[in-house]
């Protein structure tokens, strides 16, 4: 089977009641600041293309991705290219205001290596339409493939950037201190974010540096005061995001609950922090990636009747990302896999049934659930069968 699966000129339209809208945030010109994108539900009756991003805004992003992954930065343009990923852009109203006639439930979002702030937004976008406030973070401790700061505000005003670009850890000895250095980084970060939601929630408004970009906006960071249920916050992350997740969560208990899409366990294996993670947790693991190592390390927290963990069944690592639909299926290429749409729509269900149980979403899922029940065979439920 040919492995590359064609994309079309968008995302996947997200199938909530709300129309979407999304942007970016950076707190402080320093290397320190807080940077990540935000999507959340709007007011307005119908998505505009005029107002929709490109997916990819700079092709740094691409270049370091490839540097993570040990591969050419030809390759991955190429893939691109063969699927139009050149001109795929991202169906969300981008600069939008945002709509609080009810409080917004918040998600904090941290992704996986070598990823960014936009890499998981096809299931951003998906839950903003059911009304959630998603605060996907680009982490700065060197495991995206790329991001960058501005030091000051006249080189905003100029788009200089200051890059930090991917740090490269051998195998072998040292491989997993310097992992969980990066893990450490990351935890510190979402807590800073938790910190910064709840602040924003009582009035504490920080100025946006990308302000000084995106002056005809109608965004406000302004209108989120009072309007963010402090009750409810989840913590999510994918693979190293995953593990990124399970520490937060073990630091702050503002997290009510967790989702981890295919986490990688191996970051905090040596951390002490089973017992700290008693709130309800959503595994969402792909076939492939899982090893048993990694599953025993997962087993640890199935702690409670309040936990649930699935295996979307002929999956790869990137089924839970949008690569697979801007560059096509390019991992275990001989495997026969499940549309990416419907591995994505599956995903999202999963996370949606689980957020209104925990959340108390009043939102009506029972499409979801009719949805799920059709499509149980490729839904397993309990621990995943380890990848050979």
């Amino acid at each position: 089977m040919w492995p590359f699966t064609k994309s079309p000129r968008y995302l996947p339209k997200p199938e909530g009641k709300f129309v979407t809208g999304c942007t970016d945030v950076m707190l402080n010109y320093s290397e320190d600041g807080l940077f990540m994108r935000l999507y959340y539900p709007t007011k307005a009756s119908q998505q505009e293309e005029t107002q929709w991003i490109p997916w990819l805004q700079d092709n740094a992003y691409l270049e370091g991705m490839a540097k993570a992954i040990y591969v050419k930065p030809i390759l991955l343009q190429f893939l691109k290219w063969y699927s139009r990923g050149d001109t795929t852009y991202l169906p969300t109203r981008y600069g939008e205001k945002v709509n609080t006639d009810n409080k917004l439930k918040c998600i904090i979002l941290s992704h996986g290596y070598a990823s960014s702030r936009f890499l998981i937004s096809v299931v951003c976008n998906e839950l903003a339409s059911r009304g959630y406030l998603i605060a996907a973070i680009e982490h700065k401790d060197r495991s995206a493939g790329y991001t960058y700061y501005y030091k000051t505000k006249e080189d905003v005003q100029n788009d200089k950037k200051t890059p930090i670009n991917v740090k490269h850890i051998k195998l072998g000895a040292g491989h997993y201190e310097g992992r969980n250095s990066q893990v450490q980084i990351r935890a510190d970060e979402c807590c800073k974010l938790l910190d910064f939601l709840i602040g924003l929630n009582n009035g504490e408004v920080p100025y946006n540096v990308l302000d000084d970009l995106n002056k005809n906006f109608n965004f406000n960071l302004a209108d989120l005061v009072g309007q963010l249920d402090l009750d409810s916050f989840t913590m999510a992350g994918h693979s190293f995001g995953g593990a990124t997740t399970l520490l937060a969560m073990s630091r702050r208990h503002e997290f009510k609950q967790g989702i981890l899409l295919d986490p990688w366990m191996f970051p905090i294996k040596q951390e002490a922090i089973v017992e700290k993670v008693t709130q309800p947790l959503l595994f969402i693991n792909t076939q492939t990636f899982q090893i048993s190592t990694n599953i025993t390390a997962m087993e640890k927290f199935l702690t409670n009747d309040q936990t649930e963990i699935y295996t979307l069944m002929s999956t790869t690592h990137e089924n839970q990302t949008d690569t697979v639909l801007v560059f096509g299926y390019w991992l275990n290429w001989f495997m026969r896999k499940l549309d990416p749409h419907l591995a994505l729509k599956l995903n999202n269900a999963l996370i949606l049934r689980f957020l209104k149980q925990h959340t108390h979403d009043p939102g009506n899922i029972d499409d979801l659930e009719m949805f799920l029940d059709a499509e149980k065979v490729n839904v397993v439920a309990g621990l995943p069968k380890p990848w050979a």
